[in-house]
């Protein structure tokens, strides 16, 4: 059956409708000029260790979720006896982010009750008991959100995340104390400029990569095919606006074809995306780079690679 007119021009990429099938929700006191660790994900996923200075929130109620809402204030300007504005003019812009956590954990306590870890004191009998004072400054956190899908077709993962950098409590919900649900509040913080920084998020996983350029990602700096061809030994190079990598084994993992090219100064992490199996041929998509990609295999023996 052919395509309808909308079939064809909405291109619709049924794995790109992405859920959260679960999520974990992590948080610290805030730093200034905190940012999301970079590399933060690897082959394997979130990269061992960077995440370590944060702690989780635990479960998170599943029907209230959490709620990312984007808050912009603009100003109009409207021409005498204009019934539409000339112009906009930006007021402010942030964000709110509004979950329900269900275990009592102290990081929680902390959040939402604006208390610090000195508040906290264990009893004789194994106990803990917490004091709020009156006049606390309010305190400042760094938030991270990590939700899980998957690719229906390959079955690999596929991670949305956010790194909130700077969010303060606006308002805790009621405790409510029933028999049949969380004794915990829910919450909502607000989100901070710190200097000019406001939030980093996005996509990766093994689920994502062979979708990212169908869905619109990487375009700025196009898609590239690596292949190594015959059994070679040494190692190869890949350069792109100017800077090259360190040398690539001829056998590397994709995730190890992205470290390469992600320590590349104009590059990083978040700007590339690699697929494809060890040794390649591999998909190379790039995302805000200048330049075209280009290999250098005069230290291969026994091979060459070209890019195309």
């Amino acid at each position: 059956m052919s395509q309808t007119q909308t079939q064809l021009y909405k291109q619709a990429i049924d794995v790109g409708a992405l859920a959260a099938q679960d999520l974990a929700i992590l948080a610290k006191p805030w730093a200034k000029g905190a940012k999301a660790p970079d590399p933060l994900f690897d082959a394997n996923g979130i990269v061992t260790g960077a995440l370590s200075t944060f702690k989780s929130l635990g479960e998170i109620e599943q029907k209230a979720g959490a709620k990312i809402t984007p808050d912009v204030k603009y100003n109009d300007l409207m021409g005498y006896g204009a019934r539409a504005p000339r112009r906009k003019f930006l007021q402010s812009e942030g964000l709110s982010l509004d979950f329900t956590p269900q275990e009592v954990r102290q990081i929680t306590k902390e959040i939402l009750l604006n208390i610090k870890a000195d508040a906290f004191e264990m009893t004789s009998t194994g106990g803990v008991k917490w004091t709020k004072t009156a006049g606390s400054p309010p305190r400042y956190w760094s938030l991270f959100l990590l939700a899980e899908d998957v690719n229906d077709e390959t079955l690999d993962p596929i991670w949305q995340w956010w790194h909130l950098g700077k969010m303060s409590l606006d308002k805790p919900g009621a405790q409510s104390l029933q028999m049949d649900s969380a004794s915990e509040a829910p919450a909502t913080l607000t989100l901070l400029q710190d200097g000019d920084y406001l939030y980093e998020s996005g996509i990766d996983g093994p689920g994502f990569a062979p979708i990212a350029a169908s869905l619109g990602f990487g375009v700025t700096g196009g898609t590239f095919t690596v292949t190594v061809s015959g059994t070679p030994t040494g190692t190869y190079t890949l350069s792109i606006g100017g800077q090259t990598t360190a040398g690539i084994a001829p056998g590397a993992t994709a995730a190890a074809v992205k470290s390469a090219l992600a320590a590349l100064s104009n590059v990083g992490s978040s700007k590339v995306l690699v697929s494809g199996s060890a040794g390649g041929p591999y998909a190379v998509t790039f995302s805000g780079v200048t330049g075209t990609l280009t290999a250098d295999g005069s230290g291969l023996t026994g091979g060459s690679v070209t890019v195309a």
